[in-house]
């Protein structure tokens, strides 16, 4: 009602394009820590700048909490500069040791493509890690069903820690230039389905979940209601239009309960737009798609609650 109000009232004045405000909390479950201007560490200057401009646009835009995936020294910067409001997690399996796409880093400190696995444990046990992810099997060419996957499932569903996968495609001439093993065909959803029979405890976000080419997502939303989905990057990466289109798939579902707002890089003025914009979702799919399904998601009962009343 709020927002059919806000629409009335704007439209009266010739204001409508600010309709797609949005100021409630958000959960951003799609987030990067990893070199963002030159190749090299957090210390590097031009990634330090870019790690002090995007924990300012977390709370620019009231992200009060932030589902982080990285190598492991930037992992440690992040919460080094921001102790509160990050679920931190690794990103793997690497290729020679560094992280795939855009300018690279090592993903560990001991230079290999996979955590080990006791050392691993031992941070979710600090508290350090909270999330494990985003997995980027399909850039190194790893089935996601691989047996070297398995002690991280293993781990993930013993200690309950949510688990997110990379999915769908990648950019432009990427086995060119990075991941020769990067395949198209291993990025549908669907190859995720061994791994949710074997492990039925497990929480999983499929990132980049996108009904439009791969309309079978919503039958792994029905047999596994684990399983829950971000859509980034397609709020960008489409037109407005089409990724409406993209939207109402999930409405007409019934599954905008399972969507989880990922920014994924994006700017988010825009990125929030995309969804505010979308007249035929509710005030409440709104709330539940930038902070209430997360919640649900990462079990972090109250968390949206209290942000708003704060």
């Amino acid at each position: 009602m709020k927002r059919l109000i806000a629409i009335m009232l704007l439209a009266s004045t010739g204001l409508t394009g600010l309709v797609n405000a949005y100021d409630g909390p958000i959960i951003d479950m799609h987030v990067h820590a990893w070199p963002s201007g030159e190749d090299g560490g957090p210390d590097e200057p031009m990634n330090q700048q870019a790690i002090k401009a995007e924990l300012a646009e977390l709370k620019k835009n009231n992200v009060v909490l932030a589902a982080v995936s990285g190598p492991q020294d930037f992992l440690s910067a992040w919460a080094a500069e921001s102790p509160e409001g990050l679920l931190l997690g690794p990103i793997f399996p690497c290729i020679d040791g560094k992280n795939p796409v855009y300018f690279r880093h090592e993903c560990f400190a001991d230079g290999k493509n996979f955590p080990d696995i006791e050392w691993l444990e031992a941070q979710y046990a600090s508290g350090n890690y909270a999330i494990m992810g985003e997995l980027y099997n399909q850039y190194a060419g790893i089935p996601f069903d691989d047996p070297r996957m398995d002690p991280y499932y293993e781990l993930a569903e013993r200690l309950g820690i949510p688990v997110a996968f990379h999915t769908h495609s990648g950019p432009p001439l990427i086995a060119q230039q990075c991941c020769p093993a990067f395949r198209l065909s291993n990025g549908s959803p669907l190859l995720l389905e061994n791994v949710l029979v074997k492990y039925p405890k497990l929480r999983v976000q499929i990132m980049h979940a996108n009904p439009l080419v791969y309309p079978e997502v919503f039958d792994l939303l029905v047999q596994f209601p684990k399983v829950y989905v971000d859509i980034s990057p397609w709020q960008m990466a489409y037109t407005r239009k089409k990724f409406h289109r993209l939207l109402k798939e999930y409405a007409d579902a019934g599954m905008t309960g399972r969507i989880m707002f990922g920014s994924d890089g994006a700017n988010y003025e825009k990125a929030i737009a995309a969804y505010t914009s979308a007249d035929f979702l509710t005030e409440k799919q709104i709330d539940g798609i930038f902070c209430k399904n997360a919640e649900r998601f990462l079990r972090k009962q109250g968390t949206c609650e209290a942000a708003t009343k704060k």
